[in-house]
């Protein structure tokens, strides 16, 4: 005679239903930390995106300001008398010597750099949409005569920041005012 083994019909659902709950348990935890990380990820490339659309738009503001003191000097440049640039001024005006560090603009912005205004183009408020947080500003250098014909040669630098103060953009270029080089224009850009 076999005798068997009878288990109320509850404990082997209990068994059953346990196993059930942590395989469900294990598969909420695997679908929540994909979440998460989908989250995360969005996240870091929404702030890319925006850290890259920032450092272009410091970069442009940057850019008019050369393009700024490049007109300038292409009316002015030959009534300018190089200058000991030692504070912070609004108009153009070429200075004796480049800054100290032309790649930290904060050792130079108010040691003789030009404040330019862009008040049609920059609505200086930081933090706020379409603006920026302060005016670009220019240092422009008197390098002597150039030896590619009868001009001077001018380094300009300059910086500007975009919508906040940690994103800035520096810009130094060589520009070359005057003569009647064949295949030239009275200014051109150098480089930068």
């Amino acid at each position: 005679m076999m005798h068997s083994a009878h288990f109320p019909v509850g404990a082997r659902r209990s068994r059953q239903g346990g196993l059930a709950l942590v395989s469900a348990l294990l598969m909420l935890i695997i679908i929540t930390l994909l979440g998460v990380s989908l989250f995360l990820g969005v996240t870091l490339q929404q702030k890319a995106a925006g850290n890259s659309l920032q450092k272009t738009r410091a970069l442009e503001v940057a850019q008019s300001a050369v393009t700024a003191a490049e007109n300038w000097l292409n009316v002015a440049s030959s009534r300018q008398v190089p200058l000991n640039c030692t504070s912070s001024v609004v108009d153009f005006r070429v200075c004796a010597l480049p800054p100290a560090k032309p790649s930290e603009p904060n050792t130079w912005l108010n040691a003789g750099a030009t404040k330019v205004s862009f008040t049609k183009l920059v609505n200086v408020s930081a933090g706020q949409v379409n603006s920026y947080a302060s005016n670009p500003a220019v240092w422009i250098t008197y390098l002597g005569r150039a030896t590619m014909g009868p001009g001077n040669l001018f380094e300009i630098d300059a910086q500007a920041s975009g919508g906040n103060v940690q994103t800035l953009a520096v810009i130094q270029t060589v520009y070359y005012v005057g003569g009647t080089m064949r295949n030239s224009t009275p200014a051109q850009n150098l480089g930068q």
